[in-house]
């Protein structure tokens, strides 16, 4: 968005408001470009009961099976999305039962779209909470039961490893976990970035010690020159 900016901007200490500066920008520039299709896509894909999204993603990758399994777990299940940005992951999926989003923006996207288009992808049957990623939500804990997905979003945290002790104390047993994120900027974080660490096989370890099993790992979707990423389909023990 603002070219070699992001980049010198990126050198400087990690700040989760300017962050969130830049999020905020970032967002709105997405929206006026994609927004309006987006949602009338999302309007189309409910009345034909589309299931928006498929086993064609970086998660799945053509695992009809898997997906089918996950599926028809979520459906009936509580679902929760940290870090959502301005569209997200659970927003087109009315055919969930109970969908909860985290971050700390959500106010902002929903107010934007409505300003915007008159309309926002954000309804009221989806629970909302414009706080930090890290910040525990106590009536959370335990209860989200179908599946925890946070996607791009762990990089852009003030503490990762918090959020992911938090996203353990959500998920209950049988839980899916979701999780894509690029762990190592190997040219250096730009603004609103930092590096979590360059080692996928300590991710995989944080993992297992939050009481997660790995079923599958998701693809590659980034130029692995400049971006050590990590993607996981896991469920809670």
């Amino acid at each position: 968005m603002f070219g070699p900016l992001t980049q010198i901007l990126g050198r400087l200490p990690f700040s989760h408001q300017v962050a969130q500066q830049y999020e905020n920008l970032s967002s709105r520039r997405t929206t006026r470009r994609a927004g309006q299709s987006w949602l009338d896509t999302a309007r189309r894909n409910r009345a034909d009961n589309g299931l928006w999204h498929s086993a064609n993603d970086q998660w799945f990758q053509g695992n009809e099976k898997l997906f089918a399994e996950f599926v028809a777990h979520v459906r009936d299940r509580s679902s929760l999305e940290i870090g959502s940005g301005p569209m997200g992951y659970l927003a087109p999926c009315y055919w969930m039962r109970r969908r909860v989003v985290i971050d700390p923006l959500i106010d902002k996207y929903r107010a934007y779209q409505l300003r915007r288009f008159g309309e926002t992808i954000w309804t009221p049957d989806i629970e909302t909470h414009a706080c930090a990623a890290e910040t525990v939500i106590p009536q959370l804990c335990g209860a989200i039961d179908g599946s925890i997905v946070s996607r791009n979003a762990l990089d852009h945290t003030d503490d990762p490893l918090s959020v992911l002790e938090a996203i353990s104390r959500y998920a209950a047993a049988g839980c899916y976990l979701l999780i894509w994120t690029d762990i190592w900027h190997v040219d250096g974080p730009t603004i609103g970035h930092r590096n979590i660490t360059r080692s996928v096989e300590l991710m995989d370890k944080l993992l297992a010690g939050l009481g997660f099993t790995i079923i599958q790992r998701g693809a590659a979707i980034r130029d692995p020159k400049h971006f050590i990423e990590y993607g996981r389909i896991s469920r809670k023990l």
